[in-house]
């Protein structure tokens, strides 16, 4: 109890050590190295104000606890292990910013920030903190990912640097911020010389103290039996260190720094390994069994045990490619992405969250680097849950909206505001999606006007009417009238008339109804056909809201200076006509609904055909109430013709107009009204046509030929008498009964 009080006494930050005149140190975080020598503090650097980590070794602990002689010892086991690190540069080796700095009591230098050890989170080593996690936290993917980082910093440290590490263990192996596993603790190193893999070592003793030799725990068998160490030594530490994870946290060999004891539980080492074999991944109970076997020959190498198929899982995958994204280029972070991209619906949801959406945020923070990060950022969100989405994910959507991006970006972001809406509440949208849409509603890029407006009638159901006429509505009619790009004039107005479905009647006639008056007035026939086809939509719509007044007094008067514009083409002519002889029609109605008219049967009219088709067919209402047919087949028509050829008789051009004659003067083509029988002419005689004279009603007691036409028609009788008046066709019939004999 007194060592560890005298620890505890020790661990007050010291000022006096050169460290801090270079970084701000805060608090403590963890602890590492052999014996937990080591503490790490959070810091921040002073001149460049980037986070960092500082780690500390307080001298008066090695005074307290050894002899003096032995004080220098472990401080240059220290000094080497900081030397080896300086020279290291691979992403699965921690990474130092600062060299060593010393003064009389303290050892100092600082690296990339780092959250702790793997022992801190295995509680096993972390004498110094009092309140120590509970549970190792890591999950089955985050566990296969860390021990392959362990491994690739081993093929470097063995294959590159020529070293044997003789330490690893859990306080060897420190955790950065983003979650990866970092080999450190290189006290006990050693380089190999003349290309040999193995060298001399000596074996761990009680009579050195505990600071200044590997851990008993994790040595290797030839080390402590023959003292001779090679390079797969350190895979016999390794996988004692992976069953001490699958161990909840326990090492497999407790020799309570006995060397005796640890001889005996090596002997049953095999029969631990089968106790927790079980908790481990199918695919790595081979292999690391294999690594802690007593004879080197079947241990694997560190290049070897990589190739194993369980680093290849996807999951596995996004996160090694995450951890290493620092060091990627800009391509080569637009090749990571994409393959993240492909592997999000199947990495955990502890993993998109507390891995891949801190690796986006800090992507997004880099104009070059923003544009590759989205696609992975809007997968994540079409992939999440409602409950992830408004916790970890929308936060992030947020900052994207408000940082630095290039055109590009910009778009892309736009062009998907349907992935980002749905997973959106109603406020959120209101809140930051419509204001990241209407800032760039005013871009001066025409692109991003394009995808700005076409964002904005995604989200048109979620627009009030009172968001529509304050804010929605004054940004594009101003946007309108500043821009010269009839292009994006023509993409606002389309806009408004998407729009038209959502908006208050109010704010239709007295918002948009003005502004297209006045913009009617312009001399591009595109613009004017937009207006004309806004003002079809409105004119279709069941509820209208175009009044007469409007129509007689805005509408119709702002339109009809085009029709004789020469840049208007045919067909938009013909549309245009259409739209006014609608807006024609809705007035009448309008009229004669209010009983302004003075007929009282309001007959229905319809206007010539404006294209294909026979030309000369001109359509009338279908009968009167006496039952007069009122549809005529006008001249020159197919119809006429063919009722011409079987005429006997022939009826000239010339001859005088008739007041019920079919002809009209001129050879036009008229609109006719027929007067029925009950009309204003019924004290007069009607004369004979060619199809109203019916069927001639032969009479047996009439056998003489009547020389007069005037007795032949009966012209003298009432129209009313019971016999039926002659036509030509009767006359051909008694003119063949009389040579036939009949």
């Amino acid at each position: 109890m007194e060592v560890f009080s005298l620890i505890k006494s020790s661990l007050a930050p010291e000022d006096t050590n050169p460290i801090h005149r270079l970084y701000r140190v805060g608090h403590q975080v963890g602890a590492c190295g052999q014996e937990m020598v080591w503490r790490i503090h959070d810091a921040e650097s002073i001149e460049e104000e980037k986070g960092a980590s500082v780690f500390l070794f307080n001298k008066k602990i090695a005074n307290k606890l050894h002899k003096p002689r032995r004080r220098e010892l472990v401080c240059e086991i220290l000094r080497h292990d900081v030397t080896l690190l300086k020279k290291m540069s691979n992403a699965s080796v921690l990474s130092v910013c600062s060299s060593l700095q010393e003064d009389r009591d303290s050892l100092a230098f600082a690296t990339e920030p780092v959250t702790g050890s793997l022992a801190n989170v295995l509680e096993k080593f972390d004498r110094l903190s009092e309140t120590a996690n509970t549970t190792c936290g890591f999950m089955d993917h985050e566990v296969q990912c860390g021990i392959y980082q362990i491994t690739e910093a081993l093929m470097y440290v063995h294959g590159v640097e020529r070293i044997i590490h003789r330490n690893v263990n859990p306080a060897s192996i420190l955790l950065t911020q983003s979650g990866r596993w970092k080999l450190a603790c290189f006290g006990f190193a050693e380089k190999t010389q003349d290309g040999r893999e193995s060298f001399s070592c000596k074996a761990w003793s009680p009579k050195t103290s505990k600071m200044a030799q590997p851990d008993l725990n994790y040595i290797a068998p030839e080390i402590q039996t023959t003292e001779v160490c090679t390079y797969v030594s350190d895979m016999f530490s390794f996988g004692m260190l992976i069953c001490t994870i699958y161990n909840d946290g326990c090492s497999l060999i407790d020799a309570q720094y006995n060397p005796g004891a640890y001889l005996k539980q090596l002997d049953t080492l095999t029969q631990k390994f089968g106790d927790i074999a079980p908790a481990m991944p199918p695919a790595l109970v081979d292999p690391v069994e294999k690594m802690i076997n007593r004879d080197i020959r079947y241990r694997p190498t560190a290049q070897l045990f990589s190739l194993l198929k369980m680093f290849h899982d996807p999951t596995v995958t996004t996160l090694q490619q995450l951890d290493n994204l620092h060091l990627k280029s800009p391509t080569d972070k637009s090749h990571v992405f994409t393959a993240i991209t492909q592997n999000i619906p199947l990495l955990p949801k502890a993993i998109r969250c507390s891995r891949l959406l801190p690796s986006l945020h800090q992507e997004c923070t880099s104009r070059d680097s923003v544009v590759s990060a989205l696609p992975p950022l809007l997968s994540l969100i079409q992939h999440s849950s409602s409950e992830e989405f408004n916790e970890y994910v929308f936060p992030e959507v947020t900052f994207v909206f408000n940082c630095s991006k290039p055109e590009q970006g910009t778009i892309y972001l736009l062009n998907k505001i349907d992935v980002i809406t749905s997973k959106c509440t109603a406020n959120q949208v209101r809140s930051e999606v419509i204001p990241f849409i209407l800032k760039h509603v005013k871009s001066e890029s025409y692109r991003i006007q394009e995808a700005a407006l076409n964002a904005l009638l995604v989200v048109k159901d979620c627009l009030d009417d009172a968001f529509l006429r304050t804010t929605v509505l004054p940004c594009a009619k101003e946007q309108f009238l500043q821009t010269s790009d009839v292009k994006i004039q023509l993409i606002i107005l389309s806009c408004i008339k998407h729009l038209l479905s959502i908006m208050n009647p109010f704010t239709l006639r007295d918002d948009v109804l003005p502004f297209l008056v006045d913009i009617a007035h312009t001399h591009d026939a595109s613009i004017v056909m937009a207006v004309v086809g806004i003002y079809r939509h409105l004119l279709n719509k069941r509820d209208c809201v175009l009044t007469k007044g409007f129509l007689a007094r805005s509408g119709m008067p702002s339109l009809l200076p085009h029709a004789v514009d020469p840049n208007v083409s045919a067909d938009q002519f013909s549309v245009m006509m259409d739209v006014l002889y609608d807006m024609l029609g809705l007035i009448d109605q309008h009229r004669r609904s209010n009983g302004t008219s003075a007929a009282s049967v309001t007959p229905k009219r319809e206007r010539l055909a404006h294209s294909g088709g026979d030309k000369n067919l001109l359509f009338v209402g279908n009968s009167s109430p006496t039952g007069i047919q009122k549809s005529r087949t006008a001249p020159n028509s197919p119809e006429l013709s063919k009722l011409k050829e079987r005429e006997t008789l022939t009826v000239t051009n010339k001859e005088p107009l008739r007041r019920f004659s079919l002809v009209p003067p001129g050879g036009g083509t008229p609109a006719i009204n027929l007067t029925p029988d009950d009309g204003v002419y019924m004290d007069r005689n009607r004369r004979p046509s060619l199809q109203n004279m019916g069927q001639y009603n032969h009479d047996a007691d009439r056998n003489e030929r009547k020389s007069s036409t005037g007795s032949l028609f009966n012209f003298s009788d009432s129209r009313h008498t019971s016999s039926r008046r002659g036509s030509f066709q009767a006359l051909g019939d008694t003119v063949m009964q009389l040579f036939s004999g009949k």
